[in-house]
């Protein structure tokens, strides 16, 4: 959602993957509504593809894909940034743009958690003085990592956002709680969000109070 939201409004998005095959990545996106290959073929995507790099040692012919020729922590964020400064120069020059690592859980389980944070803080660092007006993306399945890893993320982090979902036979269910935000007014605010087939797919609603961690009692029959 939040990639075809940044897209429609004209945000380059880059999304360095380190969590599923290229594949698989792109059909995930058709489920929720993203049409990668469009997207990247339109240059408004591009993908660098650590997980292929690291795991497949495979390359795919879409356009707007990058290779690492080898993932270590200890080259891997300059690998990165020659591709931001060489390859992506150009499409990055407006300052408009969605940096987006998927996932956080994959990059600690390729790279370790320690290394993880390391190269983040030095990311998060190199790019507030060189990319200011970009957004980075941290998806996080807490269900993988540490407790110290997630609460480092949240500190960092200027927005935090947790999901809970639910599949049905004919919808997928999210209940997102947004609950941090820099904004000196901020209240924590719930939504719901309902995936299905079909033209508008999408389904965002806030909610006037927070449910509990679980489906409600009419959905867990």
């Amino acid at each position: 959602m939040f990639l075809t939201r940044a897209i429609e409004k004209g945000y380059f998005t880059v999304v360095s993957n380190y969590s599923v095959p290229l594949r698989s990545f792109v059909r995930h996106g058709v489920s929720v509504g993203l049409d990668v290959e469009k997207a990247l073929s339109g240059e408004k995507m591009a993908i660098i593809d650590v997980f292929d790099s690291g795991y497949a040692k495979l390359k795919d012919s879409l356009p707007g894909v990058f290779y690492l020729d080898s993932v270590e922590p200890e080259t891997i964020n300059p690998k990165l940034d020659r591709i931001y400064c060489e390859e992506l120069e150009e499409k990055l020059r407006s300052g408009k743009a969605l940096r987006v690592i998927y996932t956080l859980d994959g990059a600690a389980l390729m790279l370790g958690e320690e290394n993880t944070l390391r190269l983040l803080n030095q990311t998060v660092a190199a790019k507030s003085v060189g990319m200011p007006n970009s957004i980075l993306l941290l998806p996080v399945n807490a269900d993988i990592v540490s407790k110290r890893f997630v609460a480092w993320i949240s500190n960092i982090s200027d927005y935090v956002l947790l999901a809970k979902s639910w599949i049905r036979e004919d919808h997928i269910k999210e209940i997102l709680y947004l609950i941090k935000a820099p904004n000196p007014d901020f209240e924590p605010a719930v939504y719901s969000m309902k995936i299905k087939k079909g033209a508008n797919r999408i389904r965002l609603k806030k909610l006037r109070s927070a449910p509990e961690l679980r489906p409600p009692a009419e959905e867990e029959r």
